[in-house]
Parts: structure tokens; sequence; C-alpha cells
């Protein structure tokens, strides 16, 4: 009975096998060029200016934001990046689908009064809502600078969607992110994001 089957039809399952891996292979070749084109697009990305726009909350009040496009990162570049900040924090790489990083540095020039106090010491004190500032100068010339400054961000994740013909074709850009820093004494000196990928 399998011989008649085969003789009978054997062509067309070879056939039918031959037209399943060629798919299959076609399907591993697509996936394959689409993660490379993703991550040469993080190559291109990798050392991109940050965009700083000011954002006027209200008449007195006005806030920065800073902003970058995400980079596309696989579990090995993860791995190899952050190897002991994942290790330190008891992470596992593949558990990981985001990193941003943020840093930013505070400045201001300020003027305040010195008081010289009852045992010839200086102190000069400086507070608003993002630093406080204690100095005091001792009359061996000591000085004791107590300081505290306070930033506050806010973090954007954005990928905007595009549809064409009623949502038939739908398509997204590349992620971005923006990051808005509150203290108007503070810049934002770097901004990256990366996701993780298959």
């Amino acid at each position: 009975m399998w011989k008649i089957i085969l003789n009978k039809y054997g062509l067309y399952i070879v056939i039918g096998v031959l037209c399943f891996s060629l798919w299959h292979t076609y399907n591993q070749a697509t996936k394959y060029q689409q993660k490379a084109d993703t991550l040469e697009t993080t190559i291109s990305d990798l050392n991109q200016e940050i965009k700083y726009t000011k954002i006027q909350l209200n008449d007195s009040i006005a806030v920065y934001q800073a902003e970058v496009k995400n980079l596309n990162f696989t579990q090995s570049n993860l791995q190899a990046k952050y190897d002991k900040l994942l290790a330190a924090s008891k992470t596992k790489s593949k558990d990981v689908n985001n990193v941003t990083e943020v840093a930013s540095v505070v400045h201001s020039v300020d003027t305040v009064i010195a008081v010289v106090d009852s045992f010839g010491g200086i102190k000069a004190k400086l507070e608003d809502a993002f630093v406080d500032i204690d100095v005091e100068v001792l009359p061996n010339r000591n000085t004791i600078i107590d300081y505290e400054v306070r930033d506050s961000l806010t973090i954007f994740n954005i990928q905007k969607k595009h549809s064409w013909l009623f949502g038939l074709i739908k398509w997204k850009e590349q992620k971005e992110i923006k990051v808005i820093n509150h203290n108007p004494k503070a810049e934002i000196i770097n901004l990256r994001t990366i996701d993780i990928i298959e």
C-alpha cells in the first residue's frame, strides 16, 4: 500500500517538503535581515546628539526637555555592556527589556548674605525648591559644607503609530524617549535608552 501511495503521490510529497523548507528558510532570512537592519540603525544612532527643548509650564516656571532615539541591543550586547551592574543587582539579562541612562549636572551661582557669629565664625545659607546649602567657616578656618540637591525627572517613552487605507496598512516609527528635568538649575548631559531585542 505504501508503495502505491509513494509511486502515485511521491512527487507531490517531495515538492511539498521542498516548498515548506523554502518557506521556512525565507522566514528565517527575513528575521535575520530585520535584526541586522535594526542593529545597523543602532550603530548609526550610537553617538547621536541630545535634542534640547525649553518647555514653559506656566508664566514663571520653565523646564528643559532632552530627547533621543532608542537604541536596540541584543541580549549578548546587554550582557557585555552591563555585566558588572547586572551581577551586582542580581538581575539576569534575559529579564531586562529596557535600559535608560540619565546623567545631569546641577550648576548655579547665587549670592547670599554671610553672618558672623559670636565665636568669630561665618555662616551662609542658600535654600530653594531644589537645593539646601549651609556653609559654616569656623574660627580655625575649617569649613563645614552641608548640602542637599534634589532633582526631579519625568521620562516619556514614545513610539508614533501610523495607518493608511483605514487601518489596513499599519507601521510604527522608531522609539524615542523624552526626559523632562524639573530643576531649572540642572542640565541633562547624558541620555541613552536601550531596548533589548530577540
